[in-house]
């Protein structure tokens, strides 16, 4: 049991702090969409060859009133950008999850041996 203990230490520190991670990211780091557009105001996603007659028409038919275009439009990178970066952030997730465990392990082991 005290040849395992440390890789069990080590699994519940790594695992509470990726399970804590996405909800802690979210708080700092990624700013709510509620909180930027005013109350009573719709998203809309475009396509980007659609004219802005041609939303008026769209908008119209579900009766709706014409739009208020944004000073600052919304611009997203290309989806296989996303999807590279995507990929990408989850390997580094990943190695540094993986370095994490492995130090914690290599840590509680010293100090077991020491002790």
């Amino acid at each position: 049991m005290k040849k395992i203990t440390p890789y069990i230490l080590a699994y519940l520190i790594v695992a509470t702090c990726t399970a804590i991670y996405p909800y802690v990211y979210r708080q700092f780091f990624m700013p709510s969409m509620i909180e930027k557009m005013p109350t009573g105001s719709i998203a809309i996603v475009m396509n980007p060859g659609m004219s802005h007659d041609d939303l008026v028409a769209k908008l119209q038919q579900v009766g709706l009133s014409e739009a208020q275009g944004q000073k600052y439009p919304i611009v997203r990178p290309a989806p296989v950008l996303t999807a590279v970066f995507h990929i990408a952030y989850h390997y580094a997730f990943d190695a540094v999850v993986f370095a994490a465990f492995a130090g914690l392990v290599i840590l509680f082991q010293r100090r077991d041996h020491v002790a």
